[in-house]
Order: C-alpha cells, then structure tokens, then sequence
C-alpha cells in the first residue's frame, strides 16, 4: 500500500482493545449512531479501524469509548518493506519538530523492518519530546500516526467496585459496564433514559452518568439500593441518576418509558435470585422489559451461555429482533454471551 492511497487530512486510526476484539468494534459503531457523528470507516486492519472524520469527532469517540486503547491523525500508510518512504517521514519529523518515534510489532509484524529503520535512525535522539508520533506494522503494512488520545488506567480507577464507598464481590468491572451502555445507542445530548433493574450497587448506572446519559437504578434489595444511592451521591450522579425499589421480573418495573435497558442480570455465585431459577427470573425479566423500552430501543444484557437456544426464542416471542451476540469469558466455569437486541 503506497504512502499516497488516501488522502490524510481528516483520516485517524482507532486501536481498539484486542481482549475484546467484537465488542470494543461494535461500541465504536454504536457510539458514532448515537451521537450522530460524520464519521465513516474506510478500513479495518484487525484491531486498527481507519476512519474519515475531524479532530474534535475523533477525540469525541475516544473520550467516550471504553475499548478504544489509542487514537491519532494519519500521517502515512506504507508497505512494511517501504524503509526508505519510512525513513524519510521519520526523519522529517524528527528534524522539524519535538517528537518522540515510537514502533509497534502487532503480534510481531515488522520486526525485521524495526530493526533496519533503527540502523537507518542511527544517531537521531528523541529522549525528549512533546508530542508522540506511533508506526505500528500490522498485516504487512505500516500506519503512522500522530498520537492524541491513549487509554489512561485513571479513566476508570477511582469507579472500580474496590474504590467505591459501597462495594459488592462479583460486581462487573466498569471497562466492560461501560461498553455495555454504549452498545445501546444512547444520546446524552437527546436526553436518552436508560434503566438497569438489576442495578446491585450501580456499577452500570455510574458509567451512564459518567457519559451525561440520564438512568434509572433499580433493584428487588434495599440494602442494594441504599447501597447505590450511596455510590451515586458520591461520584455527583443523584441529578441525573434515580434509584427504584422494584422487582424487574414482576410488576416492579412497569409503567416506566425508557430508551434502553442495559444489566447484567443475578446469575452466579454472589447474587444468586430470590424466589425462582435463573431461567425463569430471565423469562419474567423480558417479558417485562418488551413493555417499558420504546420502539426502536435497545436492550443490552449478558447471561450464561448455556440458556443461548432458550433465550433466542423467549426473545423473538416478545418482539425483540436479536442484533449482536458477544462471548465474554469470565473465568474457566462461566463464560456468557452479551445480547444486543432491538425491540420492533
């Protein structure tokens, strides 16, 4: 792939997380739905997305995402064995500005061509710098790209289930929570409202609010509930986040209009359900559901996989058309599948 294939003024390139390679993919997507974003994927390259769009969208994206590890502006595209075109793009930046070069071998691409530029580089310093330019060789190319956005652990320290005032064994970890809420396509700016009735102590709930999405957290437990109230007192999120009691597999919930629901339903160890089986409270919990999300709402939620057949139907029944179906391996005795799933 030559150097002059596209045109790089508003070209950037998207690394997403490879852990969860279909997820982190379809958050990008549903992020750009949601917020109505101009912009379009022009290519994908294993967990590099190319996308024609402008700075401030793109900074948007990442900001937002939760499996969007790197971003930056295209400078170039170029074969992997293209040293000389490389090399002197290296070189250009290096005398003209305070810039740090830093490679990428994906899963030990280039490393031959590493090796060759770094003889070719020989004597230039970049030991100081202010700005990062990364070429990372993938499926025998290499993308440069100026950085301007890299996932910091900050983004999601202080709202682990560890840190918070209130906090519950097994509660999902906010990196995946917060992917969950951007697969609903929701719009902060429209003033969206999304439910979790299985809420437990509002791990989901404070990564809507984190976003600007408006929520609702409800669940069967007081102690649950009061020990959400608490959590979203202290991250600032009791104006745009409200806390019901109810039971999302009965009557609890109706009466309610949401545009989405996303939760992660009691299925392990930990939160086992009150009253009946895991299959019969995720029954009650659709057929319930298909009455409070809007037409054209999405529902997003995990089970354990083995219920697949089962749920696929139930769903179907209730008027929900089933959009993704995402593995999430947990540990070696529960591996479930995330739904997305739109109702018709």
């Amino acid at each position: 792939m030559a150097s002059d294939a596209f045109v790089y003024e508003k070209t950037f390139v998207f690394k997403l997380s490879n852990e969860l390679f279909s997820i982190a993919l379809s958050e990008f997507n549903s992020i750009i739905v949601a917020d109505n974003l101009p912009a379009k994927t022009i290519h994908q390259i294993d967990e590099f997305v190319i996308a024609e769009t402008d700075e401030k969208t793109a900074m948007h994206l990442s900001n937002r995402a939760s499996l969007i590890l790197e971003s930056g502006h295209i400078i170039g595209v170029f074969d992997e064995d293209d040293l000389g075109g490389l090399s002197n793009l290296i070189i250009n930046y290096l005398k003209t500005s305070n810039t740090c070069i830093r490679f990428d071998a994906i899963r030990g691409f280039g490393k031959e061509s590493i090796k060759n530029l770094m003889v070719l580089l020989h004597g230039f310093s970049w030991s100081r710098c202010r700005e990062v330019v990364k070429v990372a060789f993938i499926g025998g190319i290499a993308i440069a790209y100026h950085v301007m956005y890299r996932r910091k652990e900050l983004k999601f320290l202080d709202r682990e289930p560890h840190k918070r005032p209130c906090y519950r064994p097994g509660t999902m970890k906010p990196r995946l929570a917060r992917a969950l809420v951007n697969l609903a396509k929701l719009s902060s700016v429209r003033k969206q409202i999304m439910l979790d009735p299985f809420c437990g102590v509002g791990g989901i709930v404070l990564e809507a609010c984190s976003m600007g999405i408006h929520s609702i957290c409800s669940d069967i437990d007081t102690k649950m509930c009061m020990c959400a109230k608490e959590n979203i007192k202290h991250f600032k999120c009791d104006e745009i986040a409200d806390i019901v009691l109810g039971d999302a597999s009965r009557e609890g919930i109706r009466g309610y209009s949401v545009d989405a629901v996303v939760t992660d339903p009691p299925y392990g160890i930990q939160s086992s359900p009150k009253g009946f089986g895991i299959l019969d409270l995720l029954k009650n919990f659709i057929t319930v559901s298909s009455d409070v999300i809007k037409p054209n709402g999405y529902m997003v939620f995990a089970i354990p996989i083995q219920y697949e057949s089962i749920i696929n139907a139930y769903l179907q029944d209730h008027g929900f058309e089933i959009k993704e179906k995402h593995i999430n391996r947990v540990h070696g005795s529960l591996t479930r599948l995330i739904y997305v799933v739109r109702k018709v």
